[in-house]
């Protein structure tokens, strides 16, 4: 910088040094670590402190404690280029005591430095009013305008100031540059002449080298041969010295290796326990799941059986009904002194058929081989329903408790099913309470992890209702937990229980892909949680369907049945009603009869499980050269026309065994009159 940019840029600092000090607001510079670094006389004169005495000192000195935060947010806001409006806060003078001051805060860059302060200018309130006599708006506006005129001094001498300095500064850069040119003129003869004597001391230096190194490899070679004559000598010595070190070494190595030895033998032996332990647990461990193994395969085979029993028994079932009801028919037709005692016997038979049939329903729930139409539910609901159906089988000694979480996740279920759990529980529950007690029904949406182990039974993770159920009775010891869900287990007197009711639970459960864990101890009550998987399918209202009878207009319908007795008592069920009947004993006796006959079949009435064809592959059969004839199939183990997951699909049309006579009539008008699809 040339002397005349000097003089200006000091003449241009001398007036503002003057504006500051002759300024009747108290002005304080702050650098950017919040330390007071310029201080003129109106702060002195407002604040007390002489300059010596407050500049390099901290800001807070000026700040009560509770204002500190604010303040120093006000100087970030500065450093970081806001504009901040003029803003009253308190000040703390030398003397301890607070005044109520106007402050403006200002941005001030040198441009030589690049180094930015804060520069506060503050006023007195309270004694600005007393003085001039302005209101508080008044005085504002006056604070505001002389604000601006110091402001427009500062920015006027800035920009001065800046002007010059970049006018200096252009000069300045054109005479390096000139001054450049002219070194590296001069450089460039200086390094030619340099590189000429740099050679030639590189020519020197090598034939003092290559002389000096011929000297240096005599030196050498006299000194090895002195070496080699030494180190025969000390060799010899230093091999001694190298067997006794050898021998003193190999003797603490084997004193080692002896204590060594003792040492991994002590480790070997507490390893060998411990795995001893190990080993104990793991048997233990083994035996647990073999056991549980076992007995849900144990489980399984009774299921297989009792669907089986319960298949055969429904074809009987049906006959003995329906004959039955035949002769009941027959008799109540006749003279009243006649027959009455033989109709009170037919009755008799009727009663203990309809008993069998409510049997084999509870042994097919349990085989899981029951007919299922599941739909997205609300548990909740489905408790409600049945609160009062519960009190009435618990009776009035017994207080039912219903705690039902809001907001319950949707599940996939039976809710005849999802009922007849809530009712075998209750009824086990209300025998376990002689006494009288409580039964607590509660619900609750549960996230479970994956491989939780209920009765044997791992449970898939994720999202479950839990549906719990508990009582204050007797409970139960460890030797019937172990049985409980056995079909015709039962703790009850001969007679007073089938031993149906928790394996019908349990086939449910299963069924519905749910588990069941039991808690109970003797004395203790017993609660049982049944944890049943969510569904992201969407709720769709279901309707019931109304009871609806067919007038038979001369139909023709074609039963198929391989049991001789069932298919004489439906043909016979048929022809009473009005249709035309034709009857086949199996699957290709009923495609060759279809066959011959030239008339039309309106309705197919087959068996589900038979031995050469089952009904669902007669009834594809059938279809392919009588697409229009409707099907009707009849199972008590429906199984093998389900549609996937045990669920019955929407195109079947299915009546149970053992059927009565107008529920077959009934189901074949609403399949005849496509009230039912089929």
């Amino acid at each position: 910088m040339s002397n005349g940019s000097r003089s200006l840029v000091a003449m241009e600092r001398t007036a503002l040094a003057s504006i500051v000090a002759t300024s009747h607001d108290a002005i304080v510079g702050i650098n950017a670590a919040g330390m007071i670094s310029s201080w003129n006389p109106a702060a002195v004169g407002l604040y007390g402190y002489p300059a010596e005495q407050i500049v390099g000192r901290s800001v807070d000195a000026l700040t009560p404690f509770k204002c500190r935060a604010e303040e120093a947010g006000v100087l970030r806001r500065v450093l970081a280029g806001e504009r901040v409006a003029p803003y009253q806060c308190v000040r703390v003078r030398l003397d301890g005591t607070s005044v109520l001051v106007l402050v403006t805060v200002s941005l001030v860059v040198d441009p030589a430095s690049t180094m930015a302060e804060v520069v506060t200018a503050s006023h007195q309130v309270s004694e600005t009013l007393g003085e001039t006599g302005l209101d508080e708006s008044g005085f504002q506006a006056q604070v505001e305008a002389d604000r601006a005129t110091e402001r427009g001094h500062v920015q006027a001498a800035q920009d001065r100031f800046q002007a010059r300095m970049g006018s200096e500064r252009a000069k300045e850069r054109v005479q390096v540059q000139k001054a450049q040119d002219r070194f590296q003129d001069r450089m460039g003869a200086a390094r030619a002449q340099e590189r000429v004597q740099v050679q030639d001391a590189q020519d020197r230096f090598q034939v003092g080298m290559d002389n000096e190194r011929a000297r240096e490899r005599v030196h050498v070679q006299e000194a090895q041969d002195r070496f080699e004559k030494g180190m025969d000598a000390d060799l010899a010595v230093e091999r001694v010295q190298v067997q006794d070190a050898q021998d003193r070494f190999q003797d603490r190595m084997g004193t080692e290796r002896a204590q060594e030895r003792v040492q991994v033998q002590q480790a070997q032996d507490r390893f060998q326990v411990g795995m001893d332990r190990e080993l104990a647990h793991a048997v233990r461990d083994r035996d647990q799941l073999l056991a549980q193994s076992q007995q849900s395969q144990r489980m399984e085979v009774l299921g297989q059986l009792a669907g089986g029993v319960a298949h055969d028994f429904n074809n009987l079932l049906a006959v003995i009904l329906n004959y039955a009801a035949f002769v009941a028919e027959e008799l109540a037709a006749g003279p009243a002194s006649d027959w009455e005692t033989a109709g009170r016997d037919v009755g008799q038979i009727q009663r203990a058929a309809e008993r069998a049939t409510a049997l084999t329903h509870q042994l097919l729930a349990f085989a899981r081989r029951e007919v299922i139409q599941p739909r997205v539910l609300d548990l909740n609901d489905v408790v409600r329903d049945m609160e009062q159906m519960l009190n009435r089988t618990i009776g009035e000694d017994v207080l039912l408790s219903a705690d039902l979480a809001q907001d319950l996740w949707p599940v996939m279920a039976d809710a005849g099913q999802i009922e007849q759990v809530l009712v075998n529980l209750a009824i086990n529950a209300r025998d376990a309470m002689s006494g009288g007690g409580t039964l607590s029904i509660d619900t609750a949406n549960v996230t479970v992890d994956a491989g939780l182990v209920a009765n044997g039974e791992p449970t898939r993770g994720g999202r479950h209702i839990r549906l719990r159920v508990s009582d204050t009775g007797s409970g139960m010891t460890p030797d019937v937990l172990a049985h409980v869900f056995e079909p015709f287990y039962t703790t009850k007197p001969d007679g007073t229980g089938t031993g149906l009711g928790l394996s019908t639970v349990y086939g449910i459960v299963a069924q519905t892909e749910a588990t069941i864990a039991i808690q109970s101890r003797p004395g203790t009550g017993t609660t049982f949680t049944i944890l049943v998987p969510v569904t992201d399918e969407i709720g769709v209202p279901v309707e019931e369907s109304p009871a609806y009878r067919h007038a038979p207009t001369g139909e023709t319908v074609l039963i198929v049945e391989d049991q001789e007795a069932l298919r004489e008592v439906t043909e016979r069920i048929f022809i009473r009603s009005g249709y035309r009947v034709l009857t086949a004993a199996d699957g290709p006796d009923a495609l060759a009869l279809v066959a011959a006959h030239h008339d039309d079949i309106h309705l197919l009435v087959t068996d589900v499980v038979m031995p050469k064809m089952l009904g669902k592959e007669v009834a594809e059969e059938i279809r392919r050269s009588r697409p229009d004839i409707k099907v009707l199939f009849m199972s008590g183990y429906a199984q093998p026309v389900l549609a996937s997951q045990g669920k019955l699909g929407l195109d079947v049309n299915l009546i149970e065994k053992p059927f009565s006579a107008a529920a077959i009539i009934e189901k074949a008008g609403q399949v005849l009159n496509g009230h039912l699809p089929g």
